[in-house]
């Protein structure tokens, strides 16, 4: 029986082999590779996508990273590990980030007769630079999910989230210049 091909050896391939000695790769470490991202994310859609972003990451890399002995796994925990963490901070700032919009004020209850309020709102919104006030007004009035927002402005997700902390913070300074608390 023919001693098996080495991760090295197996990355060395090129042409229409090239894949299959991948998914080779991808059969011999997926396992272990998992049972890593699974402990440091406790959920299993999150560390399968974490996997198939480190073997992602080694088939793009695979001509310049550097292996030790002849094997990807310890290159490929290491990777595994860093996307882990970095998904566990993007899930705790989401969290925070949510939390925190949670006790924000919303304006759609706001009375637009007329009220001493509804015209400091709507100063305050007229104040910001137009996008900021559109993706406030979608996102705040509106009560759209900052992916919706994104969709209709042509913008990307974070691009909205960064406008909207940008907008509340610069709302929230300018309303309380005008001795409006926001009721917390």
């Amino acid at each position: 029986m023919p001693e098996p091909l080495s991760d090295a050896d197996l990355l060395g391939r090129s042409g229409s082999g090239a894949q299959h000695a991948f998914g080779r790769i991808v059969h011999r470490h997926g396992g272990p590779l998992y049972a890593i991202a699974y402990r440091w994310l406790d959920s299993a859609p999150d560390a399968e996508e974490v996997v198939q972003d480190a073997f992602l990451l080694l088939w793009r890399k695979r001509a310049r990273i550097h292996l030790v002995g002849d094997s990807a796994l310890p290159w490929l925990i290491v990777t595994v590990k860093h996307l882990a963490a970095n998904r566990r901070r993007a899930r705790i700032r989401r969290a925070l980030h949510e939390s925190e919009a949670a006790h924000e004020p919303r304006f759609s209850d706001i009375d637009t007769d007329g009220g001493a309020v509804a015209d400091l709102l709507r100063q305050a919104f007229d104040a910001l630079p137009p996008l900021d006030a559109q993706v406030a007004r979608l996102c705040l009035v509106e009560d759209v999910t900052s992916a919706e927002a994104a969709a209709r402005l042509g913008l990307s997700e974070g691009a909205v989230r960064n406008r909207l902390s940008r907008a509340r913070a610069r709302l929230r300074r300018d309303l309380h210049e005008q001795g409006v608390e926001d009721g917390r």
